[in-house]
Order: structure tokens, then C-alpha cells, then sequence
């Protein structure tokens, strides 16, 4: 065979390959969570750019990674997220893409957008960690940052809490808030909160989802035995953290070499060991323990790992080549060398 295609998936077919299925979208990550724990996935490091003009602009990270077992497929995602894309440009923040390849002669699948599944694996994660490490009669959950996370975390809810007795959501763009909850106010018990502290007080489970920079959530407010859930960078503050009786994370050797992530400087100060941590992936393969009392105190940092996007992407892939969705591509149809 010396012509060579791929497949070219846009956002559209993506949709149309079921990506939005969050039910199924949590079943792929916490089986590649277990094949992770059972050592059949190579994941390196990611290798993030980050872009400066005085503060932060934004970063490009490659995400490289194969996922054994039946999966069987290698990948990268190519990762942009830029804050001020919407203001800016009319762009989302994130934009991503993923090329998927095959792991025994290196043919390339397809290349695909990447940005709803980033959005969709990203809130999967966190419905896993409720799952595992959230009391099973959590009912008050606190959603700070009603962005496309903030939409894929209510998503997510129902398939990880047998009993939503109150969703509390807060953004500092009240509108936006207003927006979201108007959306699943059929599905979920959902009120706006227009202060900070009022939305986290009293909860069970403490989702941030934001850009912020500035460590906004203050240990004072958090009930024992919560679960904290940081899908941003730094939300929390040190305290929450220092003071957890668990920290968990889903991989601690990409989160501690991240310049800056708040667990890496505590790491950096010696204020936080690695003997301390905790991985979720191991937590779902029964390898560590998840929570073991309703009082721990728990906080689970979120950093993204290139195996959840590999998975999901090749469902997507092989769902769109059942439905003839996409457009081929041709690479060459004959190589001038070999």
C-alpha cells in the first residue's frame, strides 16, 4: 500500500461522533485510569510553552501518549489555552487538537478537534473523584466558574451523586452564572450565589473551575469532611491544602514540575512531600485508598493527563468511521522515498 489517507474530523463531527455523551465519556476515563495503574499506558511528561507579555498570556502544551491494553492506539494532543481569547478575539479559550496514530507502523488515523473533548474528559475527572473520594451522602455542591468546565462539571453530576440536594454556582460575571443555571435549571436543583463565600460555606463538595491566578478559596470556609476539587491552578489557598488529610492528585510527577501550580511551590519549599500524595488513577484500581471516613478532609487536584484525551478521541474516531463521518485525507499517494 503506497498511498496513504487519514481521516479529518471537524468539530461538527465530533459532536455528531458522540462526544457529548458524558456517561460514556466517565466509563472511558476511569478504564484508562485502571490500565494506567496497571502500567499499559506510556505517557510522557507534557512539554507546556507558556507565553508572557507582563502577566501570564497564555501556553501551548504537547501531550503525548499510548494507551495499551485493547485500546491500543498513540497519540498527542496539541493543547492552546489563551484567557483572553473571548474578549480578544471572539475565540474560546481553549483550542485544541488531536492526532491519533497507529502504534504499529506509525500511520497516522486521524486528526481531529480536540476542544469539546479536553472540556468533556476534563469534568469526567472530576465526577471520578466525587465517585472515590466524596461522602456517599453528599448533597451541596459549590461551582465556582461558570465558563465551558463549569458546563461539562453539571454535566457530569448525575452520573457521580445519587443525590443532588443542591448545586450552588458563582462566577465574578454574575450574567454568565445566571446564564448557566438557566440552562440546567430543569435538571438540577441550581441557584446563583453572589458571594464567594456563601456559595462554598455549608457545601460537601467544592468544585473551582476558573482561570483566576489568585488563591481565592479560604480554608476557614470549608466543613469538615468536604471534598475539594481544584480544576483551575491555584484557587485554593496553601491552608486547604496544608490541612487536608489527603491530597490526591491525578499525576503528582507532571503536577510537581509545573512552575505554577501551587502543590509544585509547596513541593519546591518542602512544605509538601512525596510520600504525602496520592493518584487517583491508583485510587479507581484499588491500588491506594480513596476516602476511608465521613470527616477526612480531602483535596484532589486536577491537572489533565494526555491518556484521558487518547481514549475518548479514539471512540470518537471509531465511531466516525462507522458512521462515514468526516472528510479523507491524502498524505501522498506514493512516498518519494522509503
Amino acid at each position: 500500500m503506497e498511498e496513504l489517507r487519514f481521516l479529518y474530523l471537524k468539530q461538527e463531527d465530533v459532536i455528531e461522533a458522540g462526544v457529548l455523551d458524558m456517561k460514556r465519556t466517565i466509563k472511558d476515563v476511569e478504564e484508562v485510569f485502571r490500565l494506567y495503574a496497571e502500567g499499559k499506558v506510556v505517557m510522557p511528561p507534557k512539554s507546556p510553552i507558556d507565553f508572557y507579555d507582563n502577566d501570564y498570556r497564555g501556553h501551548i502544551i504537547s501531550m503525548p501518549c499510548y494507551v495499551g491494553g485493547d485500546i491500543d492506539v498513540v497519540g498527542i494532543k496539541w493543547a492552546a489555552g489563551f484567557p483572553k481569547n473571548p474578549m480578544r478575539y471572539g475565540l474560546p479559550l481553549g483550542i485544541d487538537i488531536i492526532i491519533l496514530s497507529d502504534p504499529h507502523s506509525g500511520r497516522p488515523l486521524v486528526i481531529m478537534d480536540g476542544t469539546i473533548i479536553t472540556a468533556m474528559r476534563t469534568s469526567a475527572v472530576t465526577g471520578i473523584a466525587i465517585k472515590y473520594l466524596a461522602r456517599p451522602d453528599s448533597e451541596k455542591v459549590a461551582l465556582i466558574g461558570a465558563g465551558v468546565i463549569g458546563r461539562t462539571t453539571l454535566m457530569a453530576l448525575p452520573y457521580c451523586m445519587s443525590n443532588i440536594g443542591e448545586v450552588r454556582i458563582y462566577d465574578i460575571k454574575l450574567e454568565k452564572a445566571k446564564s448557566l443555571a438557566n440552562e440546567f435549571k430543569e435538571r438540577l436543583p441550581i441557584s446563583v450565589v453572589r458571594s464567594l463565600k456563601s456559595t462554598v460555606m455549608e457545601t460537601d463538595i467544592i468544585i473551582t473551575a476558573t482561570t483566576s491566578t489568585n488563591k481565592f478559596v479560604k480554608s476557614k470556609w470549608i466543613s469538615k469532611g468536604s471534598l475539594c476539587i481544584q480544576v483551575g491552578t491555584n484557587e485554593f489557598d496553601e491552608n486547604t491544602v496544608l490541612s487536608a488529610d489527603k491530597v490526591v492528585v491525578d499525576n503528582w510527577e507532571q503536577i510537581k514540575d509545573y512552575r505554577r501550580s501551587m502543590l509544585a511551590q509547596l513541593y519546591k519549599e518542602g512544605r509538601l512531600r512525596d510520600n504525602q500524595i496520592l493518584e487517583l488513577p491508583f485510587i479507581v484500581a484499588g491500588k491506594q485508598p480513596g476516602r476511608e471516613n465521613s470527616s477526612e478532609l480531602i483535596f484532589f487536584d486536577s491537572f489533565g493527563m494526555a491518556c484521558e484525551d487518547i481514549i475518548v478521541a479514539y471512540r470518537i474516531y471509531r465511531n466516525a468511521v462507522r458512521k462515514g463521518l468526516g472528510e479523507e485525507l491524502e498524505l501522498w499517494k506514493r512516498p518519494l522515498w522509503k
